[in-house]
């Protein structure tokens, strides 16, 4: 018998479950079969591939490098199989538009989806959007839990950031550079300011998205917060945006102001001798993104436009 005749599809179902819920018990939960069906599923691939594919611990389970590359065949070859049924099914009444997208909290990532959504309002389509910091959207288009990332580099990581990407074989393509901001509300008494150092920052509590980050090298912000005195960590946008305009606190970033998508109370203000901010979208690299992510980056694009400050 020759390597990998016994491979099937059922078995790829099965990885691409295991790594949506990170769980073989929700996995088979939610396929409606048992679980030893499916840890057996798994074990008989790695014996036919010669390779581990999770890592079993009392947490549950990871994908491990070699599972990830699996992983990311599997769903490759399980939506050519969906598309073969699709293109033959003559019921059919529209195209399924279908991709996931990643992304740091930025508003104008979330306008360019409600814009995809108004374009494709004739379509059938399913889509899934996932906020995160930059290690999440990073690891999803690595995993391919994302066909597309959106994350900012800075002039302090830039260059670690591309070796990771490189190491990943992951491509980033830059729409834009832009000076650090300062967010706060209109009534912050230092709202006024035409610019703002951190010393004039120092006595106001700093909202930051950082904490579980495992490496500096990957901070969405440039401060260090062993020189801040208030600081409160946030993982969501809706959090951060409700701080932000009922609070003194403050927040960095690219200054960027999303109309309908951020609380109009607040502005934001440049940060003498900040670092620029490149922001852009990463892919992989034998990855070709079809019409419809296209189609995506051009409603991004103009949606980040729009939402720049005047002094970018």
């Amino acid at each position: 018998m020759r390597d990998g005749e016994d491979m099937t599809l059922q078995q790829f179902r099965y990885l691409v479950e295991i790594a949506k819920h990170n769980s073989i018990s929700k996995a088979a939960a939610a396929l409606f079969v048992t679980q030893p069906s499916i840890s057996k599923a798994v074990r008989d691939l790695e014996v036919e591939l010669g390779i581990t594919i999770l890592d079993r611990t009392n947490k549950g389970v990871a994908f491990t490098k070699e599972g990830t590359e699996l992983l990311f065949y599997a769903k490759t070859l399980l939506e050519q199989m969906e598309a073969v049924i699709h293109h033959f099914d003559k019921d059919k009444k529209t195209d399924l538009t279908k991709f996931s997208i990643s992304s740091q909290h930025y508003g104008f990532a979330i306008e360019a989806v409600a814009n995809v959504m108004d374009h494709f309002t004739e379509r059938k389509y399913e889509l899934a959007i996932r906020e995160g910091k930059s290690t999440d959207v990073i690891d999803d288009v690595y995993a391919s839990r994302s066909i597309l990332g959106i994350l900012s580099l800075t002039d302090l990581n830039k260059q670690y950031f591309e070796r990771h990407f490189t190491s990943k074989s992951l491509l980033f393509t830059p729409l834009a550079s832009l000076k650090q901001h300062v967010f706060l509300r209109k009534e912050h008494p230092l709202a006024r300011n035409q610019s703002l150092t951190l010393e004039k920052l120092r006595d106001y509590p700093y909202l930051s998205y950082q904490q579980d980050d495992m490496l500096l090298h990957f901070a969405e912000e440039t401060l260090h917060v062993n020189d801040i005195e208030k600081l409160v960590y946030v993982t969501d946008r809706g959090t951060m945006n409700n701080l932000l305009s009922n609070t003194d606190a403050y927040n960095l970033g690219t200054g960027c102001i999303v109309d309908n998508y951020m609380n109009q109370n607040i502005i934001s203000i440049p940060l003498e001798e900040s670092q620029l901010i490149q922001v852009g979208f990463v892919k992989r690299k034998d990855v070709f993104l079809p019409e419809e992510l296209l189609i995506y980056i051009d409603f991004l694009k103009v949606a980040l436009e729009k939402s720049m400050p005047n002094d970018k």
